[in-house]
């Protein structure tokens, strides 16, 4: 029982987390420089939202409830699969941050070169990724 509580606390903890980091201008940012849909943000912000106010109680129902337990199961790997993508996210805006550094710095290409091919991926992937993840949510 005791692991179960501590379970859902770090499972709320998460949720919080990526709530932080969705709301945050920087992610916002990112997916408006990078025209990604703006509103799958905005959807998976609203949906974690609304897990988590159904977290607290589905955390004391879990203990009786086989079928709670398996959901929650589910939600803790779907916020672990969110919290990756935006994990991917931030990194490629700190890439972005120090690209803009260094052709700031008139580095030379072939430095240039290094970061473009590390940081130039799909971000149709991006946006894949965040649909999918936000109909798991729901």
């Amino acid at each position: 029982m005791a692991a179960a509580i501590m379970g859902g606390a770090l499972l709320s903890a998460s949720v919080q987390v990526l709530l932080d980091k969705i709301i945050s201008n920087e992610f916002l940012d990112f997916f408006r420089r990078r025209k990604l849909n703006v509103s799958l943000l905005r959807k998976m912000k609203m949906t974690l939202l609304s897990d988590q106010a159904v977290l607290n109680d589905a955390e004391e129902k879990q203990i009786i409830n086989p079928a709670v337990e398996e959901w929650l199961n589910e939600l803790t790997q779907a916020v672990f699969d969110a919290d990756d993508l935006l994990d991917e996210i931030n990194t490629e805006t700190l890439g972005c941050k120090v690209k803009a550094r260094y052709q700031s710095l008139s580095c030379s290409a072939k430095v240039r070169n290094v970061f473009s091919s590390r940081f130039g991926r799909s971000y149709g992937m991006i946006n894949s990724k965040s649909s999918s993840l936000i109909k798991f949510l729901l």
